[in-house]
C-alpha cells in the first residue's frame, strides 16, 4: 500500500514537472520545468530537508513520509496552485493546463478530492496536499485516454545508439537537400523552422522507428529508445501524451509541420537527456569537427575540446538543439 500511494504520487508530480519542459517557453505553465524544480529546492531548504535527498525528488520518487508530504504541500504553496483553506485550485489548473482540464474536468475532480480528504484528518496540511495531487493524477489519467500515442511496442523494434540515430540524422539532412550550412547551424543550436528542417525531423524520427504519420509518436518504442532514469512506460505515456495533445496540429497541416511541431515539440526534451548521457561517444561522431569545416563524412581525429560545455571547437550543442 505504501509503495502504491509512492508511486501515484511520483506519477502525479512527474506530469505536472514535465509539462513545461516538454512545451516551448511561450507555453510554459507553473506546473512544470525550472519554476518547479526551484520551488522544490527552496523547499528542501526552508524546511531543513536533508539535501541529498533533493536528488531523489528530481527523479520524481515521493515517497509517503513526513517530509515528503510536507515538501509537497510547500511547493503548492509557493507556486499558488494548493492553499491550506481552499484546497487544490482548480481554477489555476483549468487556465494553465487547458483544453485539457475543463469544467467537466473540474467539477468531478472537486468530487473525488472531497470525497478522499474526508477521511484524513482535517488538521494534517501535508497529507491533504499529498493526497489531493494524488486524486488529481489518477483523474487526468482517465480524461487523457490514448488518442494521440500508440502504446503497443513494435515487435522488431531494436533501440539504436546514439551514434546511429546522429547517422541518420545526416542521412535524412541529405535525403532532403538540406545545405551544409543548415547542417553546420544544427551544430550550434539553431533550429530554424523551416520546410528543409520540419521534413529532415520526420525524416530521422520515421527512419528511427519512433513515429509514424498514421499513429504518431510510438510511445512504447520510444520509452524503449530513450530509457528516461526512473519512469516507467505508463507515466511516460501521460506526460508525453497532454503535451502532443497541447501541440496537435490542424488537419490542414502537412506531414513534416506535424512531425516537427508536435512530435519534435514534445520529445526534444528527453532526447537532449539521452544525448548527455551517452555524450562520450557522441563526441566521437564526425559533426563534431572544428567548427568552419564541412560535415561531409566520418572524421578520423577527435574534436579540439572534448569538453561538451566548455565552449570550444567540439561541443554537445547539436544534441542539446537538433533532433
Amino acid at each position: 500500500m505504501e509503495r502504491d500511494r509512492s508511486m501515484n504520487l511520483a506519477a502525479a508530480l512527474l506530469l505536472c514537472i514535465s509539462l513545461a519542459a516538454t512545451l516551448h517557453c511561450t507555453e510554459a505553465n507553473i506546473f512544470g520545468g525550472k519554476i518547479y524544480q526551484k520551488a522544490q529546492k527552496d523547499c528542501v531548504v526552508m524546511m531543513s530537508i536533508n539535501p541529498l535527498r533533493l536528488e531523489q525528488y528530481r527523479k520524481f520518487v515521493y515517497p509517503p513520509d513526513r517530509d515528503t508530504m510536507c515538501l509537497i504541500r510547500c511547493i503548492g504553496i509557493t507556486l499558488d496552485f494548493w492553499d491550506d483553506t481552499l484546497g487544490f485550485d482548480l481554477d489555476l489548473a483549468e487556465q494553465e493546463l487547458s483544453p485539457l482540464v475543463d469544467a467537466t474536468f473540474k467539477k468531478q475532480l472537486a468530487e473525488n478530492i472531497t470525497l478522499k480528504l474526508e477521511l484524513l484528518d482535517p488538521l494534517d496540511n501535508c497529507a491533504r496536499a499529498y493526497y489531493a495531487f494524488r486524486t488529481f493524477r489518477a483523474l487526468l489519467r482517465q480524461f487523457i485516454g490514448m488518442g494521440t500515442t500508440t502504446m503497443a511496442p513494435s515487435p522488431n523494434f531494436v533501440p539504436l545508439t546514439a551514434v546511429q540515430i546522429l547517422d541518420i540524422i545526416v542521412e535524412c539532412a541529405r535525403e532532403v537537400s538540406l545545405p551544409p550550412s543548415f547542417l553546420t547551424s544544427l551544430t550550434k543550436g539553431i533550429i530554424p523552422d523551416c520546410s528543409e528542417v520540419r521534413c529532415l525531423i520526420r525524416c530521422a524520427a520515421v527512419r528511427s522507428g519512433l513515429y509514424n504519420d498514421q499513429d504518431g509518436a510510438l510511445v512504447a518504442n520510444l520509452h524503449r529508445q530513450l530509457d528516461p532514469p526512473g519512469e516507467d512506460l505508463v507515466s511516460f505515456n501521460t506526460r508525453q501524451t497532454m503535451c502532443l495533445q497541447r501541440n496537435q496540429q490542424p488537419a490542414t497541416a502537412d506531414k513534416c509541420t506535424r512531425a516537427y511541431r508536435q512530435f519534435f515539440t514534445c520529445l526534444r526534451p528527453d532526447f537532449e537527456q539521452f544525448f548527455i548521457r551517452n555524450k562520450e561517444s557522441v563526441l566521437q561522431h564526425f559533426l563534431f569537427k572544428a567548427e568552419g569545416q564541412p560535415a561531409e563524412g566520418p572524421a578520423t581525429h577527435t574534436p579540439k575540446n572534448n569538453d561538451p560545455f566548455g565552449g570550444g571547437d567540439g561541443n554537445l550543442e547539436i544534441i542539446l538543439s537538433s533532433y
